[in-house]
């Protein structure tokens, strides 16, 4: 669907649910695979990639039943989503993203 909306030239948004739901448990969507969402799909034309404007996360309170349990839904992943979004696939590194999140881990106490 993504790849018909931007050969249709309509920009998007990409935040597919199987990687970017802070809802979904973390067997669902470990940390390594948050950190990994592309959101130029595989596939998609290098003349299309201009379309995908961004990445969104989402999270579906509804069945969270308290702010701690929400809050451990969360973090870390929105911050493997803001990396993301603001950094360019060729320079992401997991490993190094890893070692970076205890200065944040302290930070979310």
């Amino acid at each position: 669907m993504i790849k018909e909306a931007a050969a249709r030239s309509h920009d998007i948004v990409n935040s597919f649910h199987e990687f970017t739901y802070l809802d979904y448990n973390y067997t669902s969507i470990p940390l390594e695979k948050a950190y990994g969402f592309d959101p130029v799909p595989a596939g998609l034309e290098e003349r299309f990639h201009a379309r995908i404007i961004g990445t969104g996360c989402q999270m579906w309170g509804e069945w969270i039943p308290d702010e701690v349990s929400m809050n451990r839904q969360v973090f870390p992943r929105l911050a493997a989503y803001a990396e993301v979004g603001w950094t360019a696939s060729s320079r992401k590194n997991f490993d190094r993203f890893k070692a970076a999140m205890p200065f944040f881990y302290d930070r979310w106490k």
